[in-house]
């Protein structure tokens, strides 16, 4: 079952990092403007130092600005407004009143990085900012000053441009690529643990989850797991040993019944006891094939199916003619091969026959083939199975109609001795109309 993406908890965790790294992202950028935000003080504009740096090019041995569209660009700017420029070539540049406690700044301007100066008195002379821009000529290394702006406004949009460059950016990438992979990663212990436990069968009693392979947040889950699976195995074991016990200490009175029943005078109700008598047998020893097949592997052996199914016939035959049924056998002369135990598949051969004889309807043929690819089918004359209920009639105690006199756990049986076997068994409609069950069983090839 395919979970919505709300329940994904590496989804929950990948995006509440992201909602973590954007309110982390939101408290940085308030505190950066509480820091450095304020109204009062001037300062030169990043735009504008970036402007200048634009309009400079090399010529040359010297530097050369481009005075109208520096002009175009800064929008009639004062009588104040002046800059230097210099490249780590030793190429200068000045232009404008350059204050005298800035003239040393600007001898030495190759040397320093990006800065600025703010101030709330003198804005006209100590407000000065330096850029500094990568050109394939070097780098080039511009200080501006005399254009003092004020407002919190730029202030924020220079905050801004430095988170989202440096900061945003890479937390955005990390969030939605590597946040997400990691969690996936981490989580490969739960969908490793989350497949151990879809494999898990009823009849694997010992298994359980490994505890090792999970988070230790998601250990306490996964440890009451493996203690629920514990306790269902043990309330099957003791199903299972009452059973077991129902079934042996059924036949001791079984087994006195049958010699009471032989002393009667033969006559219809003698007939009729016998009848009951051997209904009942059936259910305890098919009780015990169940408890067998649950705690004892089949003996693996190689058997030939063409054999085992005349011999199988050969017993049932007279009580398929007493029932008033025609009766065919369809195997080759040749071995068809297969493996596993003789017993447990003749009790499958012999349930399917004892099925088509209780419900054939009493009439018509009732016939076994074989075919040399292991294809094994019993089919019957009688009303057949309706198709919605062709996966539930091999459910235990599962009957088509409630008053029948079968037990319910003759397909069962049969369904999980094939099973074992690694075949498969299904119903189909036979030709006639009838139920036809097929048992397809794997071919051992040739020594």
């Amino acid at each position: 079952m395919k979970l919505p993406r709300g329940n994904s908890l590496a989804f929950n965790l990948a995006w509440k990092v992201s909602l973590m790294h954007a309110a982390t992202i939101v408290l940085a950028f308030v505190a950066m403007m509480v820091t450095y935000g304020d109204r009062a003080s001037a300062y030169i504009d990043w735009a504008a130092a970036e402007d200048i740096a634009a309009a400079i090019s090399v010529d040359g041995p010297a530097l050369r600005v481009d005075l109208p569209r520096l002009q175009a660009r800064l929008d009639d700017p004062p009588a104040s407004f002046w800059f230097a420029a210099a490249d780590e070539r030793g190429r200068r540049l000045s232009h404008g009143p350059v204050p005298a406690f800035y003239q040393p700044l600007v001898g030495q301007l190759e040397h320093i990085e990006q800065t600025d100066v703010r101030t709330r008195t003198r804005t006209e002379t100590l407000a000065m900012r330096v850029a500094v821009v990568d050109r394939p000529e070097g780098r080039l290394h511009v200080v501006v000053g005399g254009i003092p702006k004020r407002g919190l406004f730029r202030q924020l949009l220079v905050i801004f441009r430095y988170i989202g460059g440096w900061i945003m950016l890479p937390v955005l990438a990390i969030t939605l690529v590597v946040a997400p992979w990691v969690i996936h990663r981490s989580l490969r212990g739960v969908n490793r643990v989350a497949a151990q436990a879809a494999a898990i069968q009823v009849n694997e009693r010992g298994s359980g989850l490994d505890t090792r392979a999970v988070p230790q947040e998601i250990f306490p889950l996964v440890d009451a797991f493996n203690a629920a699976v514990r306790r269902i195995g043990e309330s099957y074991d003791a199903q299972d040993r009452f059973l077991a016990g129902a079934a042996h200490e059924l036949r001791m009175p079984i087994a006195i019944l049958a010699t009471r029943l032989a002393d009667l005078p033969p006559g219809q109700a003698r007939s009729r006891l016998q009848l009951d008598l051997s209904r009942l047998s059936n259910i305890a020893e098919q009780l015990l094939d169940l408890q067998r097949l649950d705690h004892h592997g089949s003996q693996s052996q190689r058997i030939d199916l063409s054999a085992l199914i005349r011999e199988v016939a050969a017993d049932v035959a007279p009580l398929v003619v007493d029932a008033g049924y025609g009766f065919s056998v369809d195997a080759p002369e040749q071995p068809v091969w297969v493996r596993g135990d003789p017993h447990a598949l003749h009790r499958v051969i012999a349930s399917l026959l004892q099925n088509a004889i209780a419900h054939g309807g009493g009439h018509g043929m009732i016939e076994v083939g074989l075919r040399g690819d292991g294809a094994l089918s019993v089919s019957d004359e009688g009303p057949g199975v309706p198709e919605a209920e062709r996966l539930s009639i091999f459910e235990p105690f599962h009957r088509l109609r409630p008053s029948g006199s079968g037990s319910g756990l003759g397909l069962h049986l049969a369904r999980e001795i094939v099973l074992r076997h690694g075949g498969s068994i299904a119903v189909e409609t036979a030709p006639r109309g009838g139920a036809c069950f097929v048992v397809v069983l794997p071919v051992d090839g040739p020594l």
